[in-house]
């Protein structure tokens, strides 16, 4: 472990601390977002613990922990493993709530950890006020995991979920199952949108001068399985309209058998990029970022993922699945997201093709910086504590 990361050993906190709880620190999404409030939070002057509940992977091409620890020690953010069988989280988690005699303020960002957190507290006879974030749409888990989930929840004081589609997702399996609309009669869940700490990327795009050649380069950033779009990228890259494309992939690790016996036509203009962060992109002019997320026969989508709100950011266009815009209806009026059909590759191609001729003016990308930004998302989570 860095010498320079002081790991939770004694407790002498300031009043306004703040716990974030999280799985683990593998580069993903739900990571992402806690680690932007954790920064964001401890801009504000909180004083922020991240607890993690799974040992800190080490491999620097898998962790955020490794990739990002310089701002992990910037911003001062404490660090807490709970890992272990479930007892030993319990008790871990009675020990960290029985360090402060102050108002304690959990978030977490995983639902059994919730549930811990909850008997920890009951047990100490400390109150401790409890917010979840939900990460995932309902419809995407399986019967049995789906209710887990939802008697859990029902352990925080407060729920938030990530996207219009899960909320609505969400409200519908209560209202269809009346011992669910029994249980959340005088529980609600708010929305609670995503968004970009802009202390960790440079917003500044690198490609402002015109002299600069204009060359679309196709990027993907994400798991490299079929729900994520990854095999309709490389059908895309060979459609007649792309054929003189390049295609960047970012994954967190490879995937041999969705890239076996890809043509020499399409493998010479192919970048591989293993466990790189968004910090290591480096946008250039006609860069497309592809997210052709397949939700299947779901009928709630949710295409914009945290990437395109990273990419917009540093004023990078997406071209996302149809249907998902109703979590972001501010993209609606902005040319930097362009919702596809990807049924018709070659309708889909020319869309991507105009993409990549766009330059967006300083206004726009004012525009889109500010409702994208994570402040609207700390200030929900402020507003909400009982401070």
């Amino acid at each position: 472990m860095n010498a320079g990361l002081r790991v939770i050993s004694d407790y002498t906190w300031h009043m306004k601390k703040v716990f974030i709880v999280v799985q683990n620190l593998k580069i993903g999404g739900f990571q992402r977002v806690a680690l932007d409030e954790a920064y964001a939070f401890s801009s504000k002057g909180f004083r922020v613990v991240l607890v993690v509940l799974e040992k800190l992977e080490k491999d620097c091409a898998k962790s955020f922990y490794i990739s990002e620890i310089d701002l992990i020690e910037k911003f001062e953010i404490q660090l807490s493993v709970v890992s272990g069988s479930r007892r030993q989280q319990l008790n871990s988690f009675r020990s960290l709530i029985r360090s402060s005699d102050f108002n304690q303020y959990y978030i977490s960002h995983n639902l059994r950890a919730s549930v811990l957190i909850r008997l920890a507290s009951i047990i100490s006879a400390r109150k401790v006020q409890l917010y979840t974030v939900i990460h995932q749409i309902p419809s995407l888990s399986d019967r049995t995991q789906r209710f887990k989930r939802f008697l859990y929840a029902r352990f925080s004081n407060k729920l938030f979920i990530f996207s219009t589609a899960a909320l609505e997702d969400w409200n519908k399996r209560i209202n269809s199952n009346r011992f669910l609309k029994m249980l959340y009669r005088s529980k609600n869940i708010e929305l609670l949108r995503n968004g970009v700490f802009y202390g960790r990327i440079n917003i500044e795009p690198t490609f402002k001068t015109a002299s600069q050649t204009r060359e679309l380069r196709m990027i993907f950033i994400g798991r490299p399985t079929f729900w994520k779009g990854i095999g309709t990228v490389l059908a895309l890259a060979r459609t007649e309209l792309l054929l003189n494309s390049k295609v960047v992939l970012y994954l967190p690790y490879a995937n041999d058998s969705l890239l076996q016996n890809l043509p020499d036509s399409l493998t010479s203009r192919l970048e591989i990029v293993i466990g790189k962060t968004f910090k290591d992109y480096v946008p250039r002019p006609g860069d497309v970022h592809i997210y052709p997320a397949d939700y299947g026969s779901s009928h709630f989508i949710e295409s914009i993922s945290l990437n395109c709100l990273e990419m917009a950011a540093v004023g990078v266009p997406s071209c996302v699945t149809k249907g998902g815009l109703a979590t972001w209806p501010e993209f609606g009026n902005s040319t930097i997201v362009k919702e596809i059909e990807w049924a018709n590759l070659s309708e889909a191609a020319q869309i991507i093709l105009n993409c990549s001729r766009i330059q967006f003016s300083d206004l726009e990308l004012e525009k889109v910086r500010d409702f994208v930004s994570i402040k609207n998302h700390i200030n929900t989570l402020i507003n909400s504590l009982e401070i």
